[in-house]
């Protein structure tokens, strides 16, 4: 053979070789790619048979006051220590003078009015419905009690705790509770009338009173102090008045009282057995220097305050009586009632407020938001976390 055809089936020979390799990795991928599916089918099914997975689950904990609660009492405990209740049953405890707070289970999910204590131990809310729930061993446990009811209609809207386990509570339909074993009982003290009593004080030993709504006037015959146009019905004529009740026999007997206010009373307070206070709607203030025997009334035109006024506590701190409403609004005003200081909260917050605590230089409030005023700085901080 010559040399050409000695290359030529050289070349011929290396052509088949390369033939057959290729041949060969193709039939290789194709039976990888035949295998893969039944590789995969059988990693999944070991996978569900033998492995089990763990579950990593971030526990949701929910803030102990959330932006969507409304907090409508408030109760100053010891220093540190605050209570406050609102809807839907909710009672938060803070321990560090507001800043952080824990939640404790009142065993109800009716909206609470309000809060106070006795003691570090002891403690009652009222709320809708007249119920009411008392603590002996500072909330750890809550438990409810029965109370006396209308057949009517049974808010209870304030409570105020008294040294001995004493506490007095009002409500609609002319409800006035009382009870002196720290809250398991309780008695009325005034028989049921249709009006709205909204707060209540005892000024000593004796004396309770209680501030009411305003009423048409038409049982009483007497003259009623001054002659303001606004307590007068803009289409009946008849006379306005908001009413406070008198006791000085511990509830048993008790007088009416018409002042010249024609808006509601929200609260009353005295800072002695002498001088006291009583605050309403549209920003009423009436004031007396003679134990709540007479009553002088200051309108908006005089103090400046348009808003509500819901609570209002006397701070010695400040010399002055303070007060809190609607709208991100708060006063002071002097004990000789010549001194008159309406103020915002602060420039963000309008909300409005129903209750505060009131201790040293500052107070906590409670409503649409919660927060604390400092009352030397006079800055505004929202307890929401």
């Amino acid at each position: 053979m010559n040399v050409a055809g000695q290359n030529l089936a050289e070349n011929n020979m290396s052509d088949s070789a390369g033939t057959i390799e290729k041949t060969a990795s193709q039939k290789f991928v194709a039976l990888v790619l035949s295998i893969m599916p039944w590789a995969i089918v059988g990693v999944l099914l070991y996978a569900g048979l033998f492995i089990k997975p763990t579950p990593v689950i971030e526990q949701v904990v929910p803030h102990a006051i959330d932006r969507r609660d409304i907090l409508l009492g408030a109760a100053h405990v010891n220093d540190d220590t605050y209570l406050a209740a609102g809807n839907y049953g909710k009672i938060v405890i803070s321990e560090d003078k507001g800043h952080t707070w824990a939640v404790q289970d009142s065993t109800i999910e009716t909206h609470i009015q309000d809060i106070d204590s006795w003691d570090e131990q002891h403690a009652v809310a009222v709320g809708n419905l007249g119920r009411v729930v008392v603590t002996a061993d500072g909330g750890a446990t809550w438990k409810e009690v029965t109370a006396p009811k209308s057949d009517i209609s049974n808010k209870l809207i304030r409570v105020h705790a008294y040294a001995g386990g004493e506490a007095l509570a009002v409500g609609e339909m002319g409800m006035i509770l009382r009870t002196t074993d720290y809250g398991n009982t309780w008695e009325r003290l005034r028989e049921e009338e249709d009006i709205f009593m909204n707060d209540i004080v005892r000024v000593d030993e004796n004396t309770i009173m209680v501030s009411a709504e305003a009423r048409e006037v038409t049982e009483y015959d007497g003259e009623l102090a001054g002659e303001n146009e606004e307590v007068l019905d803009a289409t009946t004529g008849a006379r306005i008045s908001a009413r406070i009740y008198k006791s000085v026999d511990n509830g048993q007997t008790w007088e009416t009282i018409y002042t010249d206010s024609p808006n509601s009373f929200t609260a009353i307070k005295f800072r002695n057995a002498q001088d006291g206070v009583a605050v309403g709607l549209a920003g009423a203030i009436v004031a007396t220097r003679d134990g709540g025997n007479t009553w002088t009334f200051y309108g908006s035109k005089v103090s400046g305050m348009t808003e509500h006024l819901m609570d209002v506590a006397w701070s010695e701190e400040l010399n002055e009586w303070v007060g809190i409403g609607n709208k991100g609004k708060w006063m002071t005003f002097s004990p000789d009632m010549s001194d008159f200081d309406t103020q915002n909260l602060s420039t963000k917050d309008f909300t409005s407020h129903s209750e505060m605590a009131l201790v040293g230089d500052g107070f906590i409030a409670v409503g649409e938001t919660e927060g604390y005023m400092d009352l030397k700085t006079k800055t505004w901080t929202l307890l929401h976390e």
